[in-house]
């Protein structure tokens, strides 16, 4: 896997981070507007501010990956925390332990570890001296603080002056001072705030990495360790779903060998059902949970989960028939099924035993 697909794949489990933090309970409990493509702007913020302090090409790729999975810790926290307002050095704590297994896994930790911390203990969550935290983990800390106090409307020229004059006032306190010259030099360029407003950060931040890493790649079992990592996420958001994704998986597995796959179509399926509840990120918690049956608005919602598990792996970079057999679960052959509609001639064997897997672990 070439380091851009690596990025991408990486890239697109932050938009499944964010369509999870969206849920309104954890909004509530924390009382910030979290969520809307938060980590995509952190990844992006972060790099920009790497650019523009000379990092090289390793650190780049390093904090640009720390900014995207910032938060990986707030989604396993679901099940433990319920949205509790005082969890912010939890999250930390936990988002550190799960990238520990990452490449690149103990130098992206502490990024993760401290991107709560301030100059002022009073805004940091573990008290951690400045000292003790990297520039890395300074930048990404300021970009999230950043992009919390951000429009996700159009940023106009008062809108920018109040973020600036911000970033200013909080020099020293709420935001590292290493960090602001680099903010304040990024900032007077138009094509910053164009790019938050408008523009497609993925393919943005690529440009200013592509031509370096090009012949770069990374082990093909991180795609594993990915789909590995959201299924327990996936399936720690709520109750009812404990090792769904899992036994999915495990049971989709089976009947693919039963039917004689072997080699890099059993690994694929397998995969796919790690994988195939990705787009329940996006469903609140008190639907998932919800005891008695679902009113018909609720139904829509959880119907949109397979359409998000496909443009999701999509925008991933995965092979099609995988992306298929992991979005397809919910489409029934005489083309009542959701939420493509498709018929019998749409839905190949791997998308079959997934329906199936799907059916009976549930």
């Amino acid at each position: 896997m070439s380091s851009t697909s690596y990025i991408r794949r990486i890239w697109n489990v932050s938009k499944a981070l964010d369509l999870a933090l969206v849920d309104e309970e954890v909004e509530k409990g924390l009382n910030l507007k979290i969520g809307l493509h938060h980590g995509e702007r952190v990844g992006y913020i972060s790099l920009r501010l790497g650019l523009a302090l000379g990092m090289n090409e390793e650190e780049l790729r390093r904090i640009l990956i720390a900014g995207l999975l910032h938060d990986i810790g707030a989604v396993g926290g679901f099940t433990k925390f319920h949205g509790n307002p005082y969890w912010m050095k939890e999250h930390t704590l936990l988002g550190a332990e799960i990238i520990k297994n990452f490449p690149d896994g103990e130098a992206l930790a502490e990024i993760i570890l401290h991107h709560h911390e301030a100059p002022n203990p009073t805004h940091a969550v573990l008290k951690a001296e400045p000292s003790q935290v990297s520039l890395m983990a300074k930048i990404v800390a300021f970009a999230d603080k950043l992009d919390v106090n951000l429009s996700r409307k159009v940023l106009s020229r008062p809108e920018r002056e109040r973020v600036i004059e911000f970033v200013k006032h909080q020099e020293g306190n709420l935001l590292y001072g290493e960090v602001v010259p680099a903010f304040l030099k990024v900032a007077e360029t138009e094509g910053f705030w164009l790019d938050l407003e408008v523009g497609d950060l993925l393919e943005i931040s690529l440009d200013h990495l592509y031509h370096p890493w090009e012949l770069e790649n990374i082990e093909e079992n991180v795609t594993s360790l990915l789909a590995t990592t959201f299924a327990e996420l996936i399936d720690q958001k709520s109750s009812f779903t404990a090792r769904h994704s899992i036994s999915v998986a495990t049971t989709v597995k089976a009947l693919a060998e039963g039917l004689g796959w072997q080699g890099e179509s059993l690994r694929d399926i397998e995969i796919a059902g790690l994988l195939h509840d990705l787009g329940k990120m996006s469903v609140p918690r008190k639907i998932l949970d919800k005891p008695g049956p679902l009113d018909p608005p609720e139904v829509d919602i959880i119907r949109t989960h397979t359409y998000h598990t496909y443009h999701l792996l999509k925008g991933a970079g995965f092979p099609k028939h995988l992306i298929q057999w992991a979005a397809f679960h919910h489409e029934r052959l005489d083309g009542k099924g959701y939420p493509f509609g498709l018929t019998e001639d749409k839905l190949d064997t791997g998308a079959r035993l997934m329906t199936i897997a799907d059916i009976f672990v549930a």
